[in-house]
């Protein structure tokens, strides 16, 4: 039942969604191999030398790309220099489960870049336009007796996952900057705790999206 959930979720999360060759999806953004390591807030971060971040004035924000792996799964695989191994018995969410985990981040995503940086949100890219593409992979998920739906279901929970954020021109298609890392999903003692599915993954993915912002306003001199 768990490996027919897995390959329904990999094939049902793949569509329309633009993934990473490097995460083992497909996608591999134009131009990574001229990106240049650079010191950061991230531990990994990687940029186009000749970018010109002061020019862009416009930011759409892709839907993020979750990259679950079978928990029985072993081999080392690559993410974009970004190396590690899949998470081993981690909970396979349901389907609505991952929904909601996406929608939480790309919400927690607009609403931090619009109070971290002057970039305006677009549905259409353009000359102007950063694309930004997130993605989350690594996952541990786990569920708890604590943390249960009305009718008695155990939730997941993220425990930590690798972050990584691809920024990419919108004319051009070229990538400009990745920044990634892995990040345990755990909030400071005396942090507010959300019910339901995925608690702190709000709190997660906003830690992260300051880190970003705080990239782009130092990008942009």
């Amino acid at each position: 039942m768990r490996k027919t959930l897995v390959l329904a979720l990999v094939v049902m999360l793949a569509v329309g969604v633009v993934l990473a060759k490097s995460f083992v999806t497909g996608y591999e953004p134009d131009g990574l191999d001229e990106l240049k390591k650079q010191k950061g807030s991230f531990k990994t971060t990687l940029v186009r030398p000749d970018a010109d971040f002061s020019r862009y004035t416009e930011i759409q924000v892709k839907t993020v790309a979750l990259v679950i792996s079978d928990p029985g799964a072993s081999a080392d695989f690559s993410t974009g220099r970004l190396i590690g191994k899949p998470p081993k018995q981690s909970v396979v969410p349901e389907f609505d489960e991952v929904v909601e985990f996406k929608r939480i981040v790309g919400d927690v995503l607009s609403t931090e870049l619009a109070q971290g940086t002057e970039l305006q949100r677009v549905e259409r890219a353009g000359p102007e336009t950063l694309v930004l593409q997130p993605v989350v992979t690594e996952v541990m998920i786990s569920s708890s007796s604590k943390n249960t739906s009305e009718d008695g279901r155990e939730l997941p929970k993220l425990d930590e996952g690798t972050v990584v954020f691809d920024l990419i021109d919108g004319e051009t298609g070229k990538i400009l900057l990745r920044v990634g890392e892995k990040r345990r999903c755990k909030p400071p003692k005396g942090a507010e705790k959300s019910s339901g599915a995925w608690p702190n993954l709000a709190y997660w993915t906003e830690g992260a999206a300051t880190d970003l912002c705080q990239v782009l306003e130092e990008l942009a001199g």
